[in-house]
């Protein structure tokens, strides 16, 4: 009778493997059948779009990047998907502090994925002036990242769970960035921006700016450009960017799978862009500014747990700290009016909440912790103010 029971057990759990393959297959072959399976039929029409906007402008010269200023302020905010919420309270409360938009409080920008739709957003322009504030950000953030980065429960099941397609609806995601952008190339934002991107047809880090003579007469559309820095590998693949009318599209990505923390590489690139120059440096952090010296683990404990639960800490903490290292070297050879940074201390709740869960719930946890950093950096966020204020 035992073994009556174990066997039809078996039999259920062998007809549930077959149709749940069975329809893994199915969805890969509606998938292939739509043309969708490969990165080259993604975003059919974006080349089309670049093409006709972007053909009568770029005999254009790209604007200068000197700036006519003795000090030059930079704001750079990290990676961190749905944390990035707290960012834009962050700047919220500058702009109601100094009443200016940022935009104007600040000359460069720079950010990798969530961190670089937050700057771009910033500094779009409409009719002269910033198109959107900060605190018009904080209203929208959780529906705009929901519509953007929460997949349908028939996305996830056409995908197989994203084992054959990506778990984003690509068009919808695009086609909602452009709603927000405008047909806008890079050059013409309000600031000049430095933007990262994994490029996937070099495998390369490959950087954007708005200004000057590094964009090798590459000017994409924002959307496009935006779209590519924030789509994160394994949810949607690598967006579609036309560079220049001399080469073919390049696949950009999200920079943050190598280049999360990118405060040192911006400012690398601006010390030789504005020399002579004084900066004051902005850095608002989505992971914690503290990280222990040391992670306590076991010398041996099994490739799984040691991969799951203790290589992330340890890059973590050796980012962290060589990131510090550098910025500290930087500041005491170039003289670095001020360097903020901006963020939590180590707090083991907030690491452990999830970016990529763009639920209510997950947003108003993430609402409360912004409320506990602003607290935290309140004493520094007045001074830089004041600092702002200054020029």
């Amino acid at each position: 009778m035992e073994i009556r029971k174990t066997f039809k057990v078996y039999i259920f759990l062998l007809v549930l493997t077959g149709a749940l393959a069975g329809c893994f297959t199915l969805a890969h072959q509606i998938f292939k059948s739509k043309e969708i399976a490969s990165y080259e039929n993604f975003y059919k029409n974006e080349e089309k779009i670049a093409l006709d906007v972007l053909k009568p402008i770029w005999d254009e010269p790209n604007p200068e990047v000197n700036l006519n200023k003795e000090r030059i302020n930079v704001l750079v905010i990290e990676g961190g998907a749905a944390k990035g919420l707290y960012a834009v309270r962050i700047l919220d409360y500058l702009e109601k502090k100094t009443g200016k938009p940022i935009s104007e409080l600040y000359d460069v920008m720079g950010g990798t994925s969530i961190g670089s739709f937050i700057v771009s957003a910033l500094s779009t322009e409409e009719k002269g002036k910033p198109k959107y504030s900060a605190e018009y950000f904080i209203k929208i953030f959780p529906k705009l990242a929901q519509k953007a980065l929460y997949p349908s429960w028939k996305q996830v099941l056409l995908s197989g769970f994203g084992l054959f397609s990506p778990l984003i609806n690509t068009q919808e995601y695009i086609d909602l960035l452009r709603s927000i952008y405008g047909d806008i190339p890079t050059s013409k934002t309000l600031n000049h921006l430095v933007l990262y991107g994994l490029n996937f047809s070099t495998s390369k880090i490959q950087v954007f700016h708005s200004r000057g003579n590094s964009l090798e007469t590459a000017d994409p559309l924002l959307y496009q450009l935006i779209g590519g820095t924030i789509s994160f590998f394994g949810l949607f693949p690598p967006n579609k960017v036309l560079l220049s009318p001399l080469y073919s599209p390049q696949f950009i990505g999200d920079a943050a799978l190598v280049l999360n923390n990118p405060v040192e590489t911006v400012m690398m690139d601006l010390l030789k862009m504005y020399p002579d120059k004084k900066f004051l440096v902005t850095y608002i952090v989505i992971a914690p500014k503290q990280m222990p010296d040391t992670v306590n683990f076991p010398y041996y404990s099994g490739h799984f747990e040691a991969e799951r639960l203790y290589m992330g800490p340890l890059i973590g903490t050796a980012q962290n700290q060589l990131i510090r290292k550098s910025m500290q070297s930087l500041s005491s050879i170039y003289k670095f009016d001020l360097l903020f940074e901006i963020g939590l201390k180590q707090n083991v709740e907030w690491v452990q909440l999830d970016p990529f869960d763009f639920s209510d719930k997950n947003i108003e946890k993430i609402n409360d912790f912004s409320k506990l950093i602003l607290h935290e950096n309140k004493e520094a966020l007045d001074s830089l103010a004041i600092e702002l204020l200054k020029q």
